[in-house]
């Protein structure tokens, strides 16, 4: 395991650089993290069968279902702005960005049909099946540039809705479209899956009452996370398991061949197959990533090896581009290029440096601005605990600013979310 490190940076120089050595910051698998994989195209809508309520009682979704389901629209909606305003500020800062298709959309059973995410801008996150919003061309991705002839570039949510909403029954929405960029996100690549089958999941429903048991397609996949499906055809999970610090036990769960993952203080997971035989291939596999997992070794192997590389060869970098830094131990900035990768921020030297130096694990983080010692284009990375580190950069512009902490905010939402 990574030990937490409390490095500081100065200015200038070699002796700033070995303040900064080293991974710091508190590593994921310290909070409670679910992953929530891109390999599972969530950038399509929800479908029918993840939502909807169905007319048998037995593959109704469970509460815990439910919850989630309503923690993977919401972290998708997120995940759309983020990714659409990375977008905006690539062609605003190579001077393209315009208006790319005008979208009529009429009010129907008085609904447009389409949700809005973020402020300054708003983007589309969402389109509803069978509703004027789907006819009219809108696309899930599309930044919403002007509303009736009024420029909403810069105004907030609720003002945007407002504008929407003021007692016209036709919106003229002028948009800057981003679905193509936003839809290619779904086959950038995920973790594989490992096995996959259906079991049978059991739902309490009150306490001292025997659970309701559903039957859920299970996905393990590389990264050692257990996934559920209502079935083998659906395309988004109705939940999700980190396996860390997870045991496989074969006790009684009230249905042949079963057996419960469990967790001191976390979620207990009692699931059973069909057949003795499943049981035992299950049990098996997910021994060994219950292991695999504890050991942490893919993990670290990874971003071990990413910082040996130089900056130029770190596979499909979610940002990069020079920062200055502030040194907790110094207070003073420092210039360093750095390179974000799955929410890991990779300091080096220089852009023609043949390894980074240092490294911060920011999964969980939040990311606002700030202003220390009065820097005009500074923004903050804050941790959710206390004892880990803060970070303060500043760059030359507000358009470089936003550029990084939408790619950051993407980043770090994109590979993780709280369970």
């Amino acid at each position: 395991m990574v030990k937490q490190e409390e490095c500081s940076g100065s200015s200038e120089g070699a002796e700033g650089i070995r303040d900064e050595k080293g991974i710091y910051a508190s590593p994921w698998w310290c909070g409670n993290w679910i992953l929530l994989s891109e390999n599972d195209d969530q950038w399509t809508r929800i479908p029918p069968d993840v939502i909807e309520t169905l007319e048998t009682g037995k593959d109704d979704p469970t509460d815990s279902e439910t919850e989630f389901n309503k923690r993977y629209v919401a972290l998708t909606h997120r995940l759309v702005h983020r990714r659409a305003c990375i977008e905006l500020h690539r062609r605003q800062a190579n001077n393209t960005f315009e208006s790319d298709k005008a979208v009529v959309v009429k009010r129907g059973n008085e609904e447009f049909g389409f949700r809005i995410h973020g402020s300054k801008p708003v983007v589309v996150s969402a389109i509803e099946p069978d509703t004027p919003a789907e006819t009219s061309g809108l696309e899930v991705g599309d930044i919403v540039i002007a509303v009736n002839g009024i420029n909403v570039l810069d105004k907030t949510h609720s003002e945007v809705v407002k504008i929407a909403h003021s007692g016209s029954e036709i919106l003229e929405l002028d948009v800057a479209r981003t679905c193509d960029v936003v839809a290619s996100l779904a086959h950038e690549g995920g973790p594989a899956a490992l096995y996959s089958g259906y079991l049978w999941r059991a739902a309490p429903l009150r306490p001292h009452h025997p659970p309701r048991w559903t039957r859920r397609w299970f996905v393990l996949k590389r990264d050692n996370c257990l996934y559920y499906y209502k079935t083998d055809s659906s395309i988004h999970p109705v939940g999700a398991l980190m396996l860390v610090n997870y045991q496989l036990t074969e006790e009684d769960v009230g249905k042949p061949h079963g057996f419960r993952l469990q967790r001191g203080g976390g979620v207990r997971l009692q699931l059973a197959a069909d057949t003795a035989e499943a049981a035992a291939r299950w049990r098996a596999v997910l021994a060994h990533a219950i292991d695999a997992s504890n050991q942490r070794d893919g993990w670290l192997e990874v971003t071990m090896r990413n910082m040996k590389l130089p900056p130029s060869s770190i596979p499909r970098p979610d940002c990069f581009g020079y920062l200055m830094k502030l040194g907790s131990k110094w207070k003073s900035w420092a210039k360093r290029y750095c390179v974000l990768k799955d929410a890991c921020l990779y300091f080096y030297n220089d852009g023609n440096s043949k390894s980074a130096f240092g490294m911060a694990c920011l999964h969980g983080y939040r990311i606002q601005t700030c202003a220390p010692g009065g820097k005009k284009y500074a923004f903050e990375v804050m941790p959710t605990e206390p004892k880990q580190r803060h970070f303060y950069f500043h760059t030359e512009s507000e358009m470089d600013r936003k550029r990084w902490m939408a790619a950051l905010e993407y980043s770090i939402d994109r590979w993780m979310k709280a369970g």
